[in-house]
């Protein structure tokens, strides 16, 4: 029996492939329906999935996206996977389930992701029972790569960034105007773009400014997204990402201030993932 199991977002896809006891890594392309069309999904799978198999015979795939939440968004993924592996039992389901999965297995607790793009639900032990209204990158995503890649770039411009921030950006990217809306408004997956300015954070972590700006950024996603669900503050709480894990204490923080409890940060999701369905 080979499974392929993967973890995706929309800036990329974590895969493994277990087959005869052992487990072979690789990452491709993020997989997000609602920025893909079905031929560029197909493409990204033939290139960056099925070439990186060396013709291993696939049994299960289980894929967990962001995007695959929505039915018709799904189909149009199904149908990709399904042109790559013909063959193979395929099981889609959005990254929210797999982020709660990841934190509680089949426990109970209100899982919550912060990547590209955030989003939180609350979760039985074996589905999602409900779930916050997925605003996206323009109008929520509080917390995210996405949202704090939004604020860099505001205060970058609008020069109420320190100024070695400022070089700190200077050295790593072209911070030309006419560069940065050219890629926004021009360009596919704004999102990714603008999240990967967030990559600052972690270089930076222990820079007050930058500190400051990811507790006004959690207590958002706190008071917005956790704040909508009315057992948040009745059940454990678990988060999924990178931002979260470098960031524990001042998540943590924030959510005693609000009488909520932080029970697991789990960086990536996708060993968890191996476990459940290795169980």
């Amino acid at each position: 029996m080979s499974i392929l199991i993967a973890d995706s977002g929309s800036t990329k896809t974590e895969w493994v492939l277990i087959q005869n006891g052992e487990k072979e890594y690789f990452n491709s392309d993020g997989l997000n329906p609602y920025f893909r069309t079905h031929g560029q999904l197909s493409e990204a799978i033939k290139n960056g999935v099925k070439s990186s198999l060396k013709n291993s015979k696939i049994d299960k795939i289980h894929f967990y996206g962001s995007g695959s939440g929505n039915a018709s968004r799904k189909a149009i993924l199904q149908n990709a996977i399904r042109e790559n592996f013909p063959d193979s039992e395929i099981f889609i389901e959005s990254d929210m389930l797999g982020a709660a999965i990841a934190c509680f297995g089949n426990n109970e607790g209100v899982a919550c992701i912060l990547g590209t793009g955030s989003n939180s639900c609350l979760y039985d032990g074996e589905k999602i029972v409900k779930s916050i209204p997925s605003l996206g990158f323009v109008f929520g995503d509080e917390g995210s790569g996405g949202y704090f890649g939004k604020r860099i770039l505001n205060a970058y411009y609008y020069k109420t960034m320190p100024e070695d921030l400022r070089n700190a950006l200077e050295e790593t990217s072209d911070m030309s105007l006419e560069s940065v809306l050219h890629k926004i408004y021009e360009e596919p997956q704004a999102n990714r773009f603008v999240a990967s300015f967030s990559k600052i954070l972690g270089d930076y972590r222990d820079h007050p400014f930058i500190k400051d700006m990811v507790r006004r950024g959690f207590e958002a996603f706190a008071d917005k997204q956790l704040g909508y669900f009315e057992e948040s503050k009745q059940k454990e709480i678990g988060f999924v990402g990178s931002i979260a894990s470098v960031y524990k204490d001042i998540l943590e923080d924030v959510l005693v201030k609000r009488g909520m409890n932080l029970a697991v940060v789990v960086r990536k999701p996708l060993e968890n993932l191996i476990d459940f369905h290795n169980s």
